[in-house]
């Protein structure tokens, strides 16, 4: 598997989408509680650690073969990452200024993300 194939199948990795969900949460909780820094670094660094380590040390040949890596494969792209990205932005703003809508707007946005593809025709 090239370093290309490598890059695409750690982001669905089980470990990975636990941190990421996981830290992702803890940043809202943090911007919540205005720490700022704490939660930039939730954002940023538990998901960087474990992209290394799987990309590194993970199967990640099985999911290339699943039928979940060959829907990843299928919807991803670049725009897909920037759309996420700002969902998350959303949502820690929503947390910042303490507006629900907000958090649960950008939410929606990433779970768009990840599902539009089950309803979008094939490549």
């Amino acid at each position: 598997m090239n370093f290309k194939e490598k890059a695409l199948y750690q982001q669905i990795h089980p470990l990975r989408l636990i941190t990421d969900w996981g830290s992702g949460l803890y940043a809202c909780y943090c911007f919540w509680n205005q720490q700022m820094l704490l939660g930039i670094a939730m954002m940023f660094v538990p998901s960087l650690v474990v992209s290394l380590f799987v990309t590194r040390f993970g199967d990640l040949e099985k999911l290339k073969n699943s039928s979940f890596g060959k829907y990843y494969q299928r919807i991803y792209s670049k725009s897909i990452d920037l759309i996420r990205f700002i969902g998350f932005i959303i949502m820690a703003a929503g947390s910042w200024i303490h507006q629900w809508e907000l958090l649960f707007g950008g939410l929606a946005i990433i779970l768009y993300t990840w599902v539009f593809g089950i309803f979008s025709s094939k490549k």
